[in-house]
C-alpha cells in the first residue's frame, strides 16, 4: 500500500513541476529528467532519514503549503460567475461515477498503515495526545478536502478535472497553486518510504523483536536504512 502510494507521488511530481517549467505534455525524456533530479536531490536524502520525528519540519511546512493551496484554488476558481447559474438538484450527485469517486476517496484518505510509527514519533506519546493529534489532523483534512473540492466544483461544474489544479488557467496563482501541490508530494514520499521499509526490516531480518523493545539496533542500522530506503526508490 506504501508503495503503491510512493509510485503515484513521483507521477503527481512529474507532472506537476513539468507543468509548472513549461514543459510540454508529450516530452517525456525532460518530465523524466526533472523528475529523477527533483527526487534524487531533495526526496532521497529525506527519505534517508532515522526517525518519522526527522520529518517534523518538512510536516509543518505541508500543512501550510496545502492550505495555501486551497486558497489558491479558491480564488483562481471562477466561483461568483458560476454562482448565478448552480443547480444543487441537478449538479452534486452524478449517480454513475459517484463509486469512482468513493474509489478515490478510499485511497486518498488511507494512512492506517503509517500509524503507529508516526505515534510512536511524538514527544510522550500517549494516548491522549495521540487522540489530540488524529482528531486534529483529520478535521483539517476534511476542511480542506470539502473547500477544495465543493468550491473548485462549483467554479468548474463540468469541465472540472480529476486533478483541480488542471482545471486552472496559466496564470501566475494557479502556477503556484501546483507548485505547492509538486512540493508537497516531496515532502509527502519519504513518510511512505518509511513505512516500505519498515516493513522490509521486520520482515527480512529481526522479525518481531523489532516491535518488543529493541527497535533501535533493528532498524535504526544505517547500512540497511540507506540500502533499502534506495532500493524502494
Amino acid at each position: 500500500m506504501s508503495y503503491g502510494a510512493m509510485l503515484s507521488y513521483l507521477m503527481i511530481v512529474k507532472d506537476t513541476f513539468s507543468s509548472v517549467f513549461g514543459v510540454a505534455a508529450d516530452n517525456y525524456p525532460i518530465k523524466r529528467a526533472i523528475l529523477f533530479l527533483i527526487s534524487i536531490t531533495i526526496i532521497v536524502p529525506l527519505s534517508s532519514q532515522r526517525d518519522m520525528a526527522d520529518l517534523a519540519k518538512t510536516s509543518r511546512m505541508n500543512v501550510t503549503f496545502d492550505f495555501l493551496m486551497v486558497l489558491l484554488v479558491l480564488y483562481c476558481a471562477p466561483i461568483a460567475e458560476s454562482w448565478e447559474t448552480f443547480e444543487w438538484r441537478e449538479s452534486i450527485v452524478h449517480y454513475d461515477t459517484i463509486f469512482v469517486g468513493l474509489g478515490v476517496l478510499s485511497f486518498a484518505f488511507v494512512c492506517q498503515h503509517s500509524a503507529f510509527i508516526i505515534a510512536g514519533s511524538l514527544d510522550n506519546p500517549t494516548q491522549k495526545r495521540w487522540s489530540a493529534v488524529t482528531a486534529s489532523a483529520l478535521t483539517a483534512s476534511v476542511v480542506l478536502a470539502l473547500s477544495c473540492g465543493v468550491g473548485g466544483f462549483i467554479g468548474f461544474r463540468e469541465s472540472t478535472q480529476g486533478n483541480i489544479l488542471n482545471s486552472l488557467d496559466e496564470s501566475v496563482p494557479a502556477k503556484v497553486a501546483r507548485g505547492l501541490l509538486g512540493t508537497t508530494m516531496l515532502f509527502v514520499f519519504p513518510m511512505e518510504s518509511f513505512v516500505a521499509r519498515h516493513v522490509l526490516v521486520v520482515l527480512f531480518f529481526k522479525g518481531r523483536s523489532a516491535h518488543e523493545g529493541d527497535d533501535t539496533s533493528v532498524l535504526n542500522r544505517r547500512d540497511r536504512r540507506i540500502t533499502l530506503t534506495r532500493v524502494l526508490y
